[in-house]
C-alpha cells in the first residue's frame, strides 16, 4: 500500500501577524482529524546559521542584504533533509514562515526576485500558502518591547506587506485578514486549507 505524503502548509505575513498562533491552532485542528502534524518555524534558531540570523535580528552583528537572505535560505537547507523525511512519512507540516517569506522580505530590501527564487529552488513546495494580512501599525502595537531589527521599521514592514500582496496575486496564495480575533482568523484559515488536509 502506497504511503500518502504529508502536506506542507506555509503560514506567512509580516511580523506579529499571528503566524505562530494560527500555525498552532491549525495543528490542533488537524490532530483532531486523527492525522500526524508538526509545526516548524523559520528562522530555525537552533542551527549554526540560525544563531547567526538571531544575532543579526537582535542587532548584535550587521549584515549586507544579500548575505541576510543567503542565510535565510541556507537556514532552510540546513534542515531540508529532515523536512523531506517527515513529509515522506506522511506527517503534515505547518511552517511558520517558509520560502515565501524570504522572497517578500528580500524584495522589500530591493533584491531581484529571480535571484531570491534561485536560493531555495529545490526545497519542497508548499501545498498551500496562507498570508495573514495586517496593517504595519498593528504589528507595532502587538509587540511594544524587544522588537527585532525589522519589527520596529514601519516603512520596511509596509514594503514587505505590499510585496506579500503582490506575490499572492501572482502565485495564487490565499490571503486572510489577520486583524480579527484569533478564533475568527482560524476559521478563515481553515476554509483555505481544509481541501488540502482533508
Amino acid at each position: 500500500m502506497r504511503r500518502i505524503r504529508g502536506r506542507l502548509i506555509a503560514i506567512e505575513g509580516i511580523d506579529q501577524a499571528g503566524k505562530n498562533t494560527q500555525a498552532n491552532l491549525l495543528a490542533a485542528k488537524i490532530r483532531k482529524l486523527g492525522k500526524r502534524v508538526s509545526v516548524w518555524s523559520f528562522p530555525n534558531y537552533t542551527t549554526p546559521l540560525g544563531r547567526q540570523l538571531k544575532a543579526y535580528l537582535e542587532r548584535r552583528i550587521r549584515l549586507e542584504a544579500h548575505a541576510i537572505h543567503l542565510l535565510y535560505a541556507a537556514n532552510k537547507w540546513e534542515v531540508a533533509e529532515d523536512l523531506i523525511e517527515s513529509l515522506d512519512r506522511g506527517v503534515d507540516i505547518i511552517v511558520n514562515r517558509y520560502v515565501p517569506s524570504n522572497i517578500a522580505y528580500g524584495l522589500a530590501h530591493g533584491l531581484p526576485r529571480d535571484w531570491l527564487h534561485s536560493l531555495e529552488e529545490g526545497l519542497p513546495i508548499p501545498d498551500v500558502v496562507v498570508v495573514l494580512d495586517i496593517p504595519p501599525r498593528m504589528s507595532l502595537g502587538r509587540k511594544r518591547r524587544g522588537r527585532d531589527v525589522h519589527e520596529g521599521d514601519l516603512a520596511y514592514l509596509s514594503r514587505v506587506r505590499r510585496e506579500y500582496l503582490r506575490l499572492a496575486k501572482r502565485y495564487g496564495w490565499k490571503v486572510v485578514d489577520g486583524a480579527q480575533e484569533p478564533e475568527t482568523v482560524q476559521s478563515l484559515v481553515w476554509l483555505k486549507v481544509a481541501q488540502v488536509v482533508c
